[in-house]
């Protein structure tokens, strides 16, 4: 992740200040820009935490209201993290992970601490710490940073 933050970033951390902080006009500019500047649905009442990057200026990023996203997590382009059913339960994800471009994370679903999610993946069950999960549905690949057997990664995640 850079240091520098980006100028999405920036208004969407500053969106996120006026939501906490009850500035309503502050808020429904905020959320306006990202919506038509840059093409994102991200609500502004998600808990996500202060360091999180969306590369690419969040472009296409689609994040439900009652989502947590941890610190220093990367979320690249063109992500859904949201739940299946209206009203019903919604993903959770840890510190220091990477979410791949494209990826769709629904459901009552916990990412562990430092995993990462290959790009188009379709995330529906939990994903444990340090694993590496892609495709559809998503299968774990690397765990601990070692390379799953074949047929354990024919298997879907717990």
């Amino acid at each position: 992740m850079s240091t520098k933050a980006s100028t999405f970033n920036k208004l969407f951390h500053y969106g996120q200040r006026a939501n906490k902080n009850g500035w309503g006009f502050r808020r429904r500019i905020c959320k306006y820009l990202l919506r038509i500047i840059y093409q994102c649905e991200i609500d502004l009442a998600a808990d996500i935490d202060e360091t999180v990057e969306f590369c690419h200026n969040g472009f296409g990023i689609v994040v439900n209201a009652r989502s947590k996203i941890g610190g220093e997590t990367c979320v690249q382009h063109c992500v859904t993290i949201g739940d299946i059913h209206t009203d019903g339960p919604v993903p959770k994800i840890g510190r220091g992970c990477f979410i791949g471009a494209r990826a769709i994370i629904l459901g009552d679903v916990n990412i562990g601490d430092n995993a990462k999610v290959g790009a188009g993946a379709v995330v529906l069950k939990n994903v444990p710490s340090n694993c590496t999960v892609v495709g559809i549905p998503a299968r774990i690949i690397k765990e601990n940073s070692e390379c799953v057997t074949a047929s354990r990664s024919d298997s879907e995640i717990d």
